[in-house]
């Protein structure tokens, strides 16, 4: 009689030495390809939430406007000036903004305050943030009927970022009311409510 053997051969042991590195070669080359896609990949996302900083607070900034939203224009360059939002970075109620281009070396400014003017004046008090530089392309375009806001920022070497701001509050109309009393007192007679 001859009794089995459970024991394996010295080819038998070498051949899953073998594959079994190559397998690990395998997943050494999948692991190398997926640490150089992560990176690939964060180093992106990082340039491109700079550049959507910028955007993501001139959004929040139109969004939470009011009617009263000025647009002065040049060749490829707008001035927003935004008279009252409740959007502050810096943690006031009613604010005013300012997003301008400044011309000498093209850098997206956000100017945060109370009641200011431009050019400002040494004894009025804002917070000036720096967006972006290099900044191509910054125009700012309102419907016909004004509840529509279109923003295009183009930064250098960079794609150009647009979006839509849609449902911006408009001028509430004067009430009939106040226009009977207003015709009333101009026509000399007592109009009661």
């Amino acid at each position: 009689m001859n009794p089995k053997k459970f024991a394996f051969t010295i080819i038998e042991v070498l051949i899953s030495i073998m594959l079994l590195s190559f397998v690990l070669i395998a997943l050494y080359k999948s692991s190398d390809v997926l640490r150089d896609s992560n990176m690939h990949l964060f180093k992106h996302l990082e340039k491109s939430s700079h550049t959507l900083k910028g955007s993501k607070t001139l959004y929040m900034d139109l969004m939470y406007a009011d009617y009263n939203i000025s647009i002065n224009s040049d060749d490829k360059i707008h001035r927003l000036t935004i008279n009252n939002t409740n959007h502050s970075l810096y943690g006031l109620s009613q604010v005013k903004v300012v997003w301008l281009v400044y011309k000498t070396d093209n850098t997206l400014l956000r100017i945060e305050g109370g009641d200011y003017h431009i050019p400002l004046r040494s004894e009025e008090r804002v917070e000036i943030d720096v967006i972006n530089q290099n900044i191509e392309l910054f125009k700012i375009y309102k419907s016909k009927k004004k509840d529509k806001i279109l923003a295009m920022i183009k930064i250098k070497n960079q794609n150009p970022q647009i979006f839509m701001v849609q449902n911006i509050a408009l001028k509430p109309p004067k009430r009939q009311q106040e226009n009977n009393q207003s015709k009333g007192k101009s026509a000399g007679k007592n109009v009661y409510p």
